[in-house]
């Protein structure tokens, strides 16, 4: 009896493995992708609760660069406007950038937004997301 259960939840974790859900706990586990997503949720949150302007303190050197603080605002207007931080997704280190897919909380519901990160004196700043393209 002993060895059906044991084989029975050998197999079944087996097939655990083998299926998962999607999620490669290596990733998960990895301390970038939490310092990422650190930075991610502050970011939303000051966002939210200052405004666009706020981002300037988690933006790369490069990104002020492209927009500064003061263009902000204008460069976003067309964007959602976040009210709050949900989650972290599909976090892909790829070179010196990694693009990471953020859900936040909005007026209209949760919105699916990607944000690429740099590490910047070791810190990851963002160095871009949906609307910087609009300053100048």
């Amino acid at each position: 009896m002993k060895a059906a259960l044991a084989g029975g939840i050998l197999a079944l974790s087996l097939l655990l493995v083998a299926c998962g859900d999607g999620d490669d706990r290596s990733d998960l586990d990895d301390p970038r992708r939490r310092e990422i997503g650190g930075v991610a949720q502050l970011a939303v949150g000051a966002y939210a609760s200052v405004g666009p302007e706020a981002l300037a303190d988690y933006m790369s050197q490069g990104a002020l660069e492209q927009c500064p603080k003061e263009q902000l605002q204008a460069a976003l207007a067309e964007g959602p406007v976040p009210t709050g931080f949900k989650q972290l997704k599909d976090v892909d280190f790829n070179g010196d950038a990694v693009s990471a897919t953020i859900t936040i909380s909005t007026k209209d519901g949760d919105k699916d937004i990607n944000w690429i990160y740099v590490e910047e004196d070791d810190n990851w700043r963002i160095s871009d997301m949906p609307g910087l393209g609009n300053c100048g």
